[in-house]
């Protein structure tokens, strides 16, 4: 029997755009996007996951962390079936000059190598790349709490 997996994503705002992971699944032969986050282990509190994984994968710290949502998705990813809780926070970056990288150079825990960048709303909608998980795509530009989508 296989288990319901926890994940933990974070979305990151700046100037009207939002910060999103490349994929692909060789199955389906389909790229897409995703925000960076990652699986949360046995003990881990959510929010400490998405510190934990934005610090593993891109190396980098996170502050003013808040949850915005949580998402239920069943899915197929490589042929095999798969089913996730993910909670979705919205952060800024400690680190100021972060928002000013073009792309960000990340790695996953299995040592695959991926690339984030900015999107705008106009990107997307020309890329035309499914967004995962599935729902993610109405909070992407929704205003964040706090002031978290930095204009500077």
């Amino acid at each position: 029997m296989k288990n319901i997996r926890g994940k933990a994503v974070c979305l990151f705002q700046h100037r009207g755009r939002v910060l999103l992971t490349q994929g692909f699944d060789s199955v389906k032969n389909e790229h897409y996007l995703m925000p960076i986050g990652g699986g949360i282990e046995f003990g881990e509190l959510a929010v400490d996951a998405i510190r934990r994984e934005v610090r593993e994968e891109i190396q980098q710290e996170i502050h003013h962390v808040q949850q915005l949502q949580v998402l239920e998705n069943i899915f197929s990813f490589d042929g095999q079936q798969g089913h996730e809780i993910v909670f979705v926070y919205a952060a800024e970056f400690s680190d100021r000059h972060v928002y000013a990288m073009q792309e960000i150079m990340g790695q996953e825990s299995d040592g695959s190598v991926y690339q984030a960048a900015w999107y705008s709303a106009q990107e997307l909608e020309v890329l035309k790349l499914p967004i995962y998980p599935q729902g993610i795509e109405s909070l992407l530009f929704q205003p964040l709490p706090c002031g978290l989508a930095l204009n500077s």
